[in-house]
């Protein structure tokens, strides 16, 4: 054994824990144990042999135990003093192979040793007011050798740490931290504590706070530029689905000192784990759930360091896993390692390689390289400890086999990879099980392993009181080329776009300067190249002739559904910023206001929409962004044609949609039309079938709304029973599926009801509203919800 005596008897625990030496559950015997082990062991000699390592008497070694094995089983498979010595020594040789791998010579690990959060799940594992303290930011100095570690930062407070970070010439770390002397009560005790940014050298000097306020700051990353990406509530607003409060999340950027923290990603729900990937760009996850299921769509992104250039890297429509965390680049490899983890608890479950070469969706792209965990939430139900279990399994088409090592440890779980090769890698692993909410986690989960593909797995440090996570080698390393920046200079005015700025505009009145697009931010460029490049493909012999530029809107109050702002359940917001062109060819190019979450939505010559956009895209003030056509391959390159039409004139500024539309207001845009045509038969004590088209309020919302809109194909996370898959039309929308062309109700009215003869603009306003997903407020705010209930016309939201 390479270590001292006491850590040696934990590591053999170790090793009979992994192995189900008198375990509970799945016992194993000695002799199984080693059969494995050898087995195991073998395809590590084999590897490290194709990769030119000398093992020399070592080999032998591994040999010798080999042929000793195969004799005891033959002549006395009984002999358990034997069978626990040639355990023991199988073991030990093991693990010295292990060692000897190059690549396990990464030198000191810095580490943060830390209590998981008050409540287990993805949003709240990160929140200062669920922290719990224990703890710190620590340095283990010969990883495999001895378990000393060193503390940096010890003068800090009692408080919760988070996501080291080494600057790239190993000298500087960041972290997160926040300062709690107490568990939280519940979750509204500490509404004051936040994670904020640091920075301490390797040496231990130099410790300074870098960001402040009240906001979470976490995951901080340092940019070759010199700057520092990292998450933060900056954003502003509210997670929609289930009780809070969880402020959202998403990318952010400061200096290298922590001035200058600005919003760089204007997603409307979280993101989390950025990383630099070897070509600059950052790699991120982000929760995509607009109109979608909420559960499944937690997968991996890309952006320029500036928050340009957002891109989906890999799983946006994949249902198994339920979500991938903790990306982290292959050292020579185009591959990236990540946790495959579970919704309804915090990051953990197994560790997987994916390969966007062959595909970006799907289980194609992924290798299991810790098959004994299977994927939690999907594959395997998560624990609740409160009773019963979060299940999700959609995306199963065929159950893996259980592992025996998940029988034997339930929820067992890895999180926190650090690739080493595609093969070999850092990892903390938990015997324990994953819990899911509202609970929390036990304190002493995780270890430290130096793991590989094959099985072997070996403990490299283990506090057995407290949680060790996020090893990361403290040594210098590669920089990435820096990204040149998509935005202008001097765009940033060093607040946020969505920054709570004006009140309520007056009533009656034209409509205020900042209802109009681009009137308080920047702007940028789109360029479709073909919209008819689609996957699904449009319907045969449609014709697009705009594209709709919807802005999804963040929820500003905490809640699900409190208050709605529309029947489809847990729905953003949603703003017509009106229309663009598109020529014959396909090709579009306009001009659009940066800063903010916008979707598109491809119309037809009535202007109502053939495809729904169901995700979100942003730009950054003077960014220039481009796509292929909807949903195109992305690993596919636009086909040569000439010039696209759009490109031979300038940038398309936004038309203006119909009176109601920004915000959007159904009293304002349908209302009007249904008082023209409808009312007169559809009101009094005798309404034609029963049916009431009045703008009189009923409920959260009018009579008249109350009847239409069940008659609208609408989107929602659970909004219509069935199999999500076919009733909301995922993971991908199909044209004709939602919206105008997709409704009962606009077939009608187009078929001509009752003579009625609806002009093209009135056509436009159904249209509008419909396609925007049938909703009837424009905002969150109680108060301004009651003023459009009455027809007055309000300014934007001040989050967006």
């Amino acid at each position: 054994m390479v270590c001292p005596a006491g850590e040696g008897a934990l590591v053999e625990r170790d090793w009979r824990m992994q192995d189900g030496i008198e375990t509970p559950r799945e016992p194993c015997t000695y002799a199984a144990a080693i059969e494995r082990t050898l087995a195991r062991g073998d395809n590590l000699v084999a590897d490290l042999q194709r990769r030119g390592v000398t093992l020399g008497q070592l080999r032998h070694e591994w040999a010798s135990v080999r042929r000793e094995w195969e004799r005891l089983s033959k002549a006395d498979p009984t002999a358990a003093g034997r069978w626990l010595d040639l355990w023991r020594r199988v073991h030990v040789l093991r693990r010295r192979i292990v060692l000897t791998n190059p690549l396990a010579r990464f030198g000191p690990l810095v580490f943060v040793k830390r209590v998981p959060s008050a409540f287990s799940h993805q949003l709240t594992q990160y929140y200062g007011r669920d922290a719990k303290p224990g703890g710190g930011l620590f340095v283990l100095e010969e990883p495999g050798r001895s378990m000393r570690c060193r503390r940096l930062a010890a003068e800090l407070p009692p408080g919760s740490y988070l996501h080291p970070d080494v600057s790239f010439d190993g000298q500087r770390l960041l972290f997160a931290y926040c300062h709690v002397e107490e568990a939280p009560r519940n979750r509204d005790a500490h509404p004051d504590i936040f994670y904020h940014l640091y920075e301490v050298g390797a040496d231990g000097s130099g410790l300074r706070q870098l960001t402040a306020g009240p906001f979470d700051d976490f995951s901080p990353r340092h940019l070759p530029n010199g700057r520092i990406v990292f998450v933060s509530t900056r954003r502003g607003g509210f997670h929609r689905c289930g009780r809070g409060p969880c402020p959202t999340y998403t990318l952010a950027l400061c200096e290298a000192d922590g001035s200058g923290p600005r919003t760089i990603s204007w997603h409307e729900t979280h993101e989390w784990d950025p990383c630099l990937l070897h070509d600059g760009r950052v790699v991120y996850t982000r929760w995509d759930y607009v109109d979608r299921h909420a559960i499944y769509y937690e997968h991996l992104w890309t952006s320029r360091p500036d928050g340009s250039q957002a891109a989906a890297f890999y799983g946006n429509n994949t249902l198994n896993p339920v979500g991938t965390w903790e990306a982290r680049p292959v050292p020579g490899s185009t591959k990236v390692m990540a946790t495959a983890g579970a919704h309804h608890a915090m990051t953990a479950g197994s560790i997987i390689l994916i390969d966007t070469s062959r595909g970006i969706d799907g289980p194609d792209p992924i290798t299991r390289l810790t098959p004994d965990a299977l994927f939690p939430e999907s594959e395997v139900p998560v624990i609740r400890e409160t009773g019963g279990h979060w299940h999700a399994p959609a995306g199963v088409s065929t159950q893996p086999p259980m592992p025996v090592e998940q029988k034997r440890w339930p929820g067992h779980c890895y999180r926190s990879p650090w690739p080493l090769s595609e093969t070999y890698f850092l990892a903390a692993y938990s015997y324990r099980p994953l819990i899911g909410e509202p609970t929390a986690n036990h304190p002493d989960m995780f270890g430290l392993y130096l793991v590989d593909r094959f099985g072997n797995k070996e403990l490299l440090y283990r506090d057995a009181e407290i949680s060790s996570l996020w090893p990361v080698p403290l040594r210098p390393r590669a920089r990435p080329p820096v990204v040149p920046t998509a935005t202008r200079e001097g765009d940033y005015d060093g607040r946020s776009p969505s920054a709570p700025r004006g009140g309520a505009a007056p009533s009656p009145g034209p409509p205020p300067a900042e209802s109009r697009p681009s009137a308080r931010h920047g702007e940028g460029t789109f360029f479709l190249a073909n919209v008819y490049e689609s996957e699904p493909p449009l319907p045969a012999g449609c014709l697009v002739k705009h594209l709709r530029i919807v802005q999804v809107l963040p929820k500003s109050t905490p809640h699900s559904n409190t208050p709605p702002v529309g029947l489809p359940n847990a729905s953003p917001g949603k703003h017509v910023l009106g229309t663009v062109p598109v020529e014959a060819d396909g090709s579009a190019y306009f001009r659009a206001p940066a800063g903010l979450p916008l979707a598109f939505q491809a119309l037809d010559e009535r202007g109502m929409a053939v495809q729904v956009m169901r995700s979100i895209v942003y730009l950054q003030a003077g960014e220039t962004a481009s796509c292929v056509g909807c949903h195109e391959p992305r690993t596919a390159a636009p086909p040569r044609r000439a010039a696209p039409g759009a490109l031979r004139r300038s940038p398309s500024q936004i038309s203006l949609g119909p009176d109601g539309s920004r915000p959007l207001s159904y009293p304002r845009l349908v209302q009007p039309v249904l008082d023209t045509y409808c009312v007169r038969c559809h009101s009094g004590p005798k309404p034609k079938k029963g049916l009431v088209l009045t703008g009189e309020p009923q409920g959260h919302f009018t009579r008249s709304y109350n009847a239409l809109a069940p008659r609208v194909a609408w989107s929602a996370w659970g909004g219509r029973g069935g199999d999500f898959r076919k009733v909301n039309c995922e993971p991908l929308s199909r044209p004709d599926f939602f919206g105008a062309r997709g409704s009962p109700l606009m077939r009608m009215l187009l078929g001509g009801h009752n003579d009625v003869s609806l002009t093209s603009k009135d056509i436009e306003r159904l249209a509008t509203w419909m396609d925007a997903n049938a909703l009837f407020y424009g905002t969150f705010d109680p108060e301004a919800q009651g003023r459009q209930r009455r027809g007055e016309r309000i300014a934007m939201p001040e989050i967006q």
